[in-house]
């Protein structure tokens, strides 16, 4: 008896050596796919990270367009308004210059020697 166990255990240990090779191989696959799957999702995400910076970069570009036009519209607000404002100040001091002459010929009016 001891003869026919030995051989069912020398028996039994190549069928343990095919499991485990098996099991080995399977497990190696199901790391291999697992490590394309990672791969495949990390090159997705990058491509969704580089659409999100285009994006980002398309919105700041507007956005520095419209302000440079914003911009612009300002200054020549302001050019404007500042030549407005020249050309009236020059009509006041002209009226001012023109008042002042007035008023000295009232005064030498009133001052003339009465004759």
């Amino acid at each position: 008896m001891s003869l026919a166990s030995e051989l069912s255990t020398l028996g039994l240990v190549p069928v343990l050596l095919w499991i485990h090779v098996k099991s080995e191989s399977r497990q190696d696959r199901q790391e291999a796919k697992i490590e394309e799957q990672r791969k495949e999702s990390e090159q997705r995400f990058e491509a969704m990270a580089k659409g999100w910076q285009k994006q980002l970069e398309a919105m700041i570009e507007k956005q520095d367009a419209k302000e440079s036009e914003l911009r612009d519209r300002f200054d020549k607000t302001v050019e404007k308004l500042d030549s407005q404002r020249a050309t009236i100040q020059s009509g006041i001091q002209e009226d001012v210059k023109a008042l002042a002459i007035k008023v000295e010929d009232v005064v030498r009016f009133i001052a003339r020697p009465v004759r």
